[in-house]
């Protein structure tokens, strides 16, 4: 990727979900559901993960379930993700600050939330972000 702009723009405005890692989703769903009260908003499959998503007040969670599932020894948050607008500027001031990518490009993903664009970016340790932008969200 690269990065032209002379004055990159864009905002972070808040949260936009926590991606959580899950061996077994159908009791993942029922934990979140039956006891700690989320509500299942949407599932579908992406790629050869499963995803679900369970919403509380202004808590959004990601249940992810990968094909090849693996557990990982410090925990199983995957990723934070923080809703922004203009993420195409926003890409670009990364671009600027030499922050890795996880990916060569920005995901348009037409059929996931009513439409997102979205990418992946890592943190000085290592952590996973992820940059995400709703279509008709204002």
């Amino acid at each position: 990727m690269a990065c032209n702009c002379d004055n990159c723009g864009g905002q972070i405005v808040g949260l936009a979900h926590i991606g959580v890692r899950v061996s077994d989703m159908e009791k993942s769903i029922k934990f979140y559901t039956e006891v700690l009260g989320f509500e299942l908003t949407s599932q579908q499959i992406l790629g050869t993960s499963h995803l679900a998503f369970l919403n509380i007040g202004t808590c959004l969670i990601e249940l992810i379930h990968p094909a090849n599932y693996v557990a990982r020894e410090a925990g199983q948050i995957d990723h934070i993700a923080m809703e922004v607008k203009d993420i195409d500027m926003l890409v670009c001031r990364l671009i600027e600050k030499g922050v890795p990518f996880l990916s060569n490009s920005i995901n348009d993903a037409k059929d996931l939330l009513d439409g997102v664009k979205n990418i992946f970016f890592t943190g000085p340790d290592g952590e996973r972000f992820e940059f995400f932008e709703y279509y008709n969200r204002k």
